[in-house]
């Protein structure tokens, strides 16, 4: 059992540097900034970006990768001054 679990924390790691690899293809500087946890396939996004539009741009990068079981949207949208 102890082999699963490492190798599901490896496929982990390696899923959380594909979806910040691809969050900062957008070139869009919030979501570099975006915080990316994964555990056993669910993907968490943490953060706050300027609009919607940034947030939803977010989420569509994360939706082409394979391997994501679930994405869960902590994404706040935070009102510029």
């Amino acid at each position: 059992m102890i082999a699963s679990a490492g190798a599901a924390s490896i496929q982990d790691r390696l899923l959380a540097s594909q979806v910040t690899t691809q969050l900062a293809e957008t070139h869009r500087a919030s979501l570099r900034r975006l915080s990316v946890d994964v555990q056993a396939g669910a993907v968490t996004l943490r953060g706050s970006v300027g609009s919607f539009h940034e947030k939803q741009i977010a989420i569509q990068a994360c939706r082409i990768l394979a391997g994501i079981e679930q994405l869960i949207d902590a994404v706040e949208v935070a009102a510029v001054s």
